[in-house]
């Protein structure tokens, strides 16, 4: 499961993610006069929706009271409301981290920052800083909403901590009806953590409320495979391909299934008959896979078909080359020197001057002694296959000089 993103995350949590304006509480009332007087109308300007004018007025304000660290700490603790609101992320961080630094503001005061500060960082991306201040609140909040606790939980997700499954868990225990992407990420927790126990039940949970939900039916299939329960892995992934319209790599995961279960021919007949249907394109990665399932099932002609016909879609020779080779195993030499001449024509190959040696045996063995000669005369000199070409040349000298074979450019007497 991919990581989910941060702005899909904060458009789920909408209003959650916005608290403008910090609790009115005993402290402005400790203030100088005048310095009460901002705050009210700053307070005032933020319910507005007056960020930016608020913040201005506050950094005035700031200037003025910077010897007086109480009062300068109550400045930055607005500040980083007003930032905050008008999208000043950076300076809102800041202004947070300065207020908590004080430790002059209440406990009422400090308790708001550990929110505001998780929405600030999570908002950054910097989801270990907002885990750490979203827990913080979490531990002296008794009434704490669930879309909270998954905010929490997604952040130290993101941040790889151990922390994130339990958050989710508490998100899930406070929701009647958690949403699609809190399933996602706690499914995708336990199955990161090796938790397929607890990921089997949710899932079958979600099963049951939703049975006709093709991907929970895959995602179950997916968890026993990986618990090596490979029949119920098949059985479970073959309902979801007969339970309707499925998307193309869940027929390819069903092929691939069945084919390394030991089931290569109903993989390679089911493979055909999706291309046949033309529900999936004669690629060449598809007619690879269905050559490799042909392949395992013994079924040799038919692998060399399938064979032939990617290595037309392939970008090198490599495929025109094992070609060749398959067709030698079966004496099949002049589909196998053709093969081969194709691959070279086609290049890209790692190995070829193997790729010569074979097609001059081809050859050889074909009748055909004009190529096979050239093929394997152009190999003497290689420090690996000389041997070999040599030889092939001498068979085809003692031949020659025998009587025995006669070559395919030689008219008939």
């Amino acid at each position: 499961m991919n990581r989910l993103s941060s702005t899909r995350i904060l458009l789920c949590f909408g209003l959650l993610l916005f608290n403008p304006y910090p609790a009115w509480s005993e402290e402005e009332h400790a203030v100088g006069r005048e310095t009460f007087k901002v705050l009210e109308q700053s307070n005032a300007w933020l319910k507005e929706g007056k960020a930016k004018q608020a913040a201005h007025k506050l950094q005035t304000l700031q200037t003025t009271v910077k010897d007086n660290a109480y009062e300068s700490a109550v400045v930055q603790q607005y500040l980083a409301y007003a930032y905050s609101e008008s999208g000043n992320l950076w300076a809102a961080r800041k202004a947070v981290k300065d207020a908590l630094a004080s430790k002059l503001l209440s406990a009422e005061a400090v308790h708001g920052l550990h929110y505001l500060a998780g929405q600030v960082a999570l908002r950054l991306e910097n989801y270990r800083e907002s885990a750490f201040y979203l827990q913080q609140w979490l531990t002296q909040e008794k009434k704490a909403d669930p879309e909270i606790y998954y905010m929490a939980g997604y952040a130290a997700y993101q941040a790889k901590l151990p922390s994130a499954a339990k958050l989710v868990e508490q998100a899930f225990a406070l929701k009647k009806s958690p949403p699609e992407e809190w399933r996602r990420l706690l499914l995708s927790l336990y199955v990161e953590r090796k938790q397929y126990g607890k990921a089997e039940a949710l899932v079958k949970k979600l099963l049951s409320a939703s049975p006709q939900k093709r991907e929970w039916w895959r995602y179950l299939g997916g968890l026993y495979a990986e618990q090596g329960r490979h029949d119920q892995a098949l059985a479970t992934m073959m309902l979801a391909f007969y339970h309707g319209n499925v998307r193309n790599k869940d027929i390819l995961q069903l092929v691939r299934f069945n084919a390394h279960q030991g089931y290569p021919v109903k993989a390679a007949r089911l493979l055909e008959e999706e291309l046949r249907q033309q529900r999936l394109p004669r690629s060449y990665g598809n007619l690879k896979l269905l050559f490799n399932c042909w392949q395992l099932a013994r079924e040799w002609d038919k692998s060399r078909e399938v064979l032939a016909e990617a290595a037309k879609l392939s970008a090198d020779g490599e495929d025109f080359a094992l070609l060749g080779r398959l067709q030698m195993q079966r004496g099949h030499w002049s589909k196998a020197k053709r093969s081969l001449q194709q691959s070279l024509r086609k290049g890209g190959l790692k190995h070829k001057q193997y790729t010569r040696l074979y097609l001059g045996i081809a050859a050889y063995k074909a009748r055909d002694t004009a190529l096979a000669r050239q093929s394997l005369q152009a190999l003497v000199a290689d420090s690996s296959l000389g041997r070999q070409a040599d030889y092939w040349l001498k068979r085809l000298d003692r031949e020659k000089n025998s009587g025995k074979i006669r070559s395919q450019n030689t008219p008939k007497g």
